[in-house]
């Protein structure tokens, strides 16, 4: 499988997509504050979109669980969700800015 890159600028970016990302990276900022990075440093060094995939269905899993346990966390809406990894398809560097925003966020 070969994947064509083109640059994803942020400033290019519509508003749904900003909101994609902050999204997203609210919900992995929940991890940033706990000082657990493993989600946010795997996204961040995800260079396909099957990882991406997969460490975003992994902490998402975990988040669930954390508010099935009453705990309020925020979980992004499905459709953010696949608008993150539609971007990281065609730019994978888009996943470093969600990481960071998620570091920022949580500290």
């Amino acid at each position: 499988m070969v994947y064509t890159v083109s640059l994803v600028k942020i400033s290019g970016l519509s508003g749904g997509e900003r909101t994609a990302l902050e999204s997203v990276a609210r919900a992995l900022a929940r991890f940033a504050k706990e000082r657990a990075y493993g989600y946010v440093d795997r996204l961040a060094n995800a260079y396909n979109p099957s990882t991406a995939r997969q460490v975003l269905t992994e902490a998402l899993r975990d988040l669930k669980s954390l508010r099935d346990r009453g705990e309020n966390v925020w979980i992004p809406k499905a459709e953010e969700v696949e608008v993150v990894l539609e971007l990281s398809e065609r730019d994978p560097s888009i996943l470093k800015v969600v990481a960071s925003l998620a570091l920022a966020m949580g500290w």
